[in-house]
Parts: structure tokens; sequence; C-alpha cells
């Protein structure tokens, strides 16, 4: 008995010798890691106007490790903590519907949209698929985004000493289209009635501060907004203007009727690239019936119209 307890003693100094070495590994596991404050802070001094609910910052650190993500409530600023390191940083608003941040490096992180039905916007009984001109019929179809306000900075160097602070100046990132349909005629509130715009650009990148990505296509919001007149906006990542690109406006009716306009000129002309405004005057719909413009006769979509439409 003597013999077993002067041995489990033994066992037992073995094993608390162990633990301690145990828990002074991960003491300097932990030193190793440096953590640090870093304050940070957002000037909107070149976005006054800006109504962003939270804003995110990705810290991408140089060394290839995978990104730090963090949500800001108060958009001016605050101090956070940091594994003391090099990073290249993006920052950009969030909260939002219909972003989604893709990528896990500094060049390849963009913000993008979901798929989405090209009808979306019209918020009627499931109508099928339109067809598409032809010109821009095999571009994915994207949800707009929400407005963005971002900013960059890269080679951030951040140390284990006190008071350190990096300023970001986020900017209007995305763009928008103001619809204005004019002179229409058998127009009437139960039609229900959508858009579409061709040939936009389907992400953000912070790293570049521009749009990139495939052409897309992006459903629009309509509305009646006078006996004879159809206006709409949507936000967007932008366009590439070059001349081989044409930009598709279709309006699409919950009578199966679509009306497609090339309103290229309309865009790359605009004055003001981050607020355009396409106008569209003379648009004849078919004589609506009295169930409110549905024909359940009609199987089949009707093109009614295409035009190329100037700036005149």
């Amino acid at each position: 008995m003597k013999f077993l307890s002067r041995q489990a003693a033994v066992s037992l100094i073995l094993y608390l010798g162990l633990m301690q070495t145990s828990c002074d590994h991960r003491e300097l596991c932990f030193d190793h890691t440096h953590w640090t404050d870093l304050k940070v802070k957002f000037d909107w001094s070149a976005q006054p106007d800006a109504t962003p609910k939270t804003m995110v910052l990705y810290l991408f650190p140089i060394d290839g490790e995978k990104p730090l993500r963090y949500e800001f409530s108060d958009v001016n600023g605050s101090a956070i903590r940091v594994p003391a390191g090099g990073y290249n940083a993006a920052v950009f608003n969030g909260c939002t519907e219909s972003i989604v941040e893709s990528g896990a490096t500094f060049d390849d992180f963009v913000l993008t949209t979901d798929v989405e039905n090209i009808l979306a916007p019209m918020s009627r009984n499931p109508l099928p698929e339109p067809p598409r001109f032809d010109a821009v019929k095999d571009e994915p179809v994207k949800a707009s985004p929400d407005m963005i306000w971002a900013d960059m900075m890269e080679n951030i160097s951040v140390t284990m000493s006190q008071g350190q602070a990096i300023k970001f100046t986020p900017v209007e990132s995305t763009v928008t289209y103001k619809i204005i349909l004019t002179g229409v005629t058998n127009l009437t509130p139960s039609l229900g009635i959508s858009g579409a715009i061709s040939t936009m650009s389907e992400n953000f990148s912070p790293a570049m501060q521009n749009h990139t990505g495939r052409n897309v296509t992006v459903p629009i919001a309509l509305s009646m907004t006078a006996p004879s007149t159809i206006e709409g906006s949507v936000t967007l990542f932008g366009h590439c203007p070059t001349s081989e690109q044409q930009h598709i406006f279709t309006l699409y009716t919950s009578d199966k009727h679509y009306y497609n306009f090339n309103v290229t000129s309309q865009i790359h002309d605009a004055p003001d690239q981050r607020r355009i405004t396409i106008i569209i005057d003379g648009i004849k719909l078919p004589e609506q019936n009295e169930s409110g413009g549905m024909f359940p006769s009609v199987s089949d979509w009707t093109e009614d119209v295409y035009l190329d439409v100037d700036m005149s």
C-alpha cells in the first residue's frame, strides 16, 4: 500500500508538471498575437448628405492571412482591437438589403448582388419569362445594389504603440438612373409595369474604387405618376462607356407586351455620370380591357416597338 501511494504521488507530480508546461505554452501563444488598440475614423466631409446605417471595415493582412471584419454602429468611427501587422483596408456602409460581400483577398474582394427575376419589380402573379433583346439576352440578371459609400487604404502598419489612428473619407461609389416615360397612351393604374436596363457592371471593387465584373441586366421598379407618365429610379454600380456596348431599356407590362429602347447615347453622353436621366416619349400601349389589363388568351409575349432614342 505504501508503494502504491508513493507511485500515485509521483504520477500526480508528473501530471501537475505537464499541466504547468501546457499552461505556459498557451500563455506564450496568446502573447505572440500582440493585439493592440486602433482608432478608426470616418470623415464625411466629402459626402455630408450620406445616410449610412453602419460602416464596415475589412483589414486584409499583407502576409495573406484571413481578413478581419469589423462593423461600426457609430458611423463616425470608434476604437477596435487589432493584431499588430501590415494590412490593406476597405471600408463601406453596412446593414444593407441587397449587397453581397465576396472575396477573401484585398484585390479579389467585391461588393455585388444576387441573381434576380427580371420581372421581380412588377409584383404581380407569376408571368412567363419574357424574351430578351438579342444583343443582351445572355447577360445575367442581377438585383439593384443599395447606395454605397466606400474608401480604401493600402500598406497600413499597426504596431504595439499607443494612440494609433487611421482615417477614411468615404465617397459615393454607386450611380443613380432616373427613368421618365412621357406621352404614354392607354396607361391605366391597374396595368402592371416594370423595366430593365442592360449592360451594367456586376460588382464594385473597393481595392480599385471602381465598378468591375461582367455585364448584367438590372430590373427596375416603375410606377404611374400621372395619366400619361411612368417614372422610376434605380441604383447601379455603373457601366463601361465603350462604343461597342449597347444599353437597352425594356418596358414590360402585365398583359405580356414589351418595348425595347436603345438608350446608349443618353447614358454615354450624360453630363453627370453619377446622376443619369433617361427620357422616352410617345409610347403607345394597347387598349386595356375591363379586367385590369390582363388578357388570358394571350399566351406569348409581344414586342410592340424597338427604337433608338437619342438625347433630343
